[in-house]
């Protein structure tokens, strides 16, 4: 059974901390190490090993979260390894925890970048990698980002993610399979959901849906009735809600509660464990979106690769964008060379990457967002558990 999991909400640093972290890490990636297996300057050492780092929640609120992205990474650098994909080459990876927050996460590009790493895994949300922009770029560090948000545009970040443009694109296609034309939206009101939310009102106000009605709420919030009930006056057909995954348990117990039997479509998030944990059947008729299907070749072999791996955990499409990452860098590791140049360079001109779990057609990079709306299926909450739709 596949589920998905909440974008968590973001920690922010004030200006001036920010500030001094990207003018601190711009001064130091210039620095170089006299010591260590690789070069400061992602170089792979004589030996062929080669450093990648990994910064994401381990601790905190989203570690479950972290730590399935952690696994999707181990678990494709193992099978690598033992079918001796990379051939001399040896990846070494150093595992960092920066708890979301922003103010822990910029010093550790320049941690991995003066230790010579080559690429790094890292922002689970994309406040987070918004901070880490800089540093990247200063240190020409390819990353791997999980968040999904529109601003993230430097040339140094890679989303595996479908962004925020491409889920709500994928709204509009769940509106025309369903004959719908009138939409409600409700968003939060905190750094995702602000974000999220002017985006459903640039690209669905040029579509032929018709927003009836907006309601935003607080993360925290644990009665949404009140703006359930304002929502319920405009008589939209289905509402279009874009969160992180515990709103997504209050809103339908809240539906539940005022006798609303109206369709909700959520983002990724929506997938949430904890939404059917809280939830339960309250849950029944939410419907959301994730990359990963279980109709192709590779997300098959991923998922029985995984169940035995990992037979405590659920795939997920965190588990399964991470492992698809490490299989990109696999490639451009191999085919491109073992420097951060050689890296940078094989990424950004890589334009059909097959063989992937997430996604219905080849990944291409050189857009630095490969996943479109038309790569997502839907799945349905039903009496605690998700099935495909």
């Amino acid at each position: 059974m596949f589920h998905s999991r909440r974008p968590a909400r973001w920690i922010p640093a004030t200006t001036r901390t920010t500030l001094a972290l990207v003018l601190a890490v711009t001064a130091l990636s210039a620095c170089t190490l006299d010591s260590g297996s690789v070069t400061a300057s992602g170089e792979a050492s004589e030996s062929g090993e080669v450093l990648v780092g990994v910064a994401l929640p381990f601790s905190g609120a989203v570690s479950r979260t972290g730590n399935l992205y952690r696994k999707g990474i181990e678990l494709r650098l193992k099978q690598a390894e033992e079918a001796g994909e990379l051939g001399d080459i040896s990846v070494k990876v150093d595992y960092q925890d920066d708890a979301n927050n922003p103010s822990e996460a910029v010093p550790l590009v320049t941690r991995f970048a003066q230790a010579g790493a080559v690429a790094m895994f890292g922002a689970h949300s994309s406040p987070v990698a918004l901070a880490q922009a800089n540093a990247v770029q200063a240190a020409g560090l390819p990353e791997f980002v999980f968040g999904a948000s529109n601003s993230i545009k430097n040339p140094f970040q890679y989303q595996v993610n479908a962004r925020d443009s491409e889920q709500i694109r994928n709204v509009i296609n769940f509106a025309a399979r369903n004959n719908f034309r009138r939409v409600g939206l409700f968003t939060d009101t905190g750094a995702y959901g602000t974000s999220a939310k002017q985006q459903l009102d640039a690209i669905l106000g040029e579509s032929d849906l018709e927003i009836v009605g907006s309601e935003t709420f607080e993360p925290t919030a644990s009665n949404l009735a009140p703006q359930l009930v304002s929502l319920r006056r405009k008589n939209p057909d289905f509402v279009a809600m874009f969160s992180f995954g515990t709103p997504y348990a209050a809103v339908v117990k809240g539906k539940a509660e005022i006798g609303w039997n109206v369709p909700i479509v959520g983002n990724v998030a929506a997938g949430d464990i904890a939404v059917g944990e809280i939830a339960g059947k309250d849950a029944d008729g939410l419907y959301f979106m994730t990359p990963l299907g279980d109709d192709t070749p590779a997300s098959r072999a991923l998922a029985e690769s995984w169940a035995k791996a990992y037979p405590e955990d659920p795939l997920t499409f965190e588990g399964a964008t991470s492992y698809d990452a490490m299989t990109v860098l696999i490639r451009a590791l191999s085919e491109g060379g073992t420097s951060r140049q050689a890296v940078q360079e094989w990424l950004s001109k890589a334009t059909a990457i097959e063989g992937l779990a997430c996604g219905k057609s080849p990944w291409n990079l050189t857009e630095r967002a490969p996943i479109k709306a038309d790569d997502l299926a839907f799945r349905l909450w039903k009496t605690g558990e998700t099935v495909a739709v």
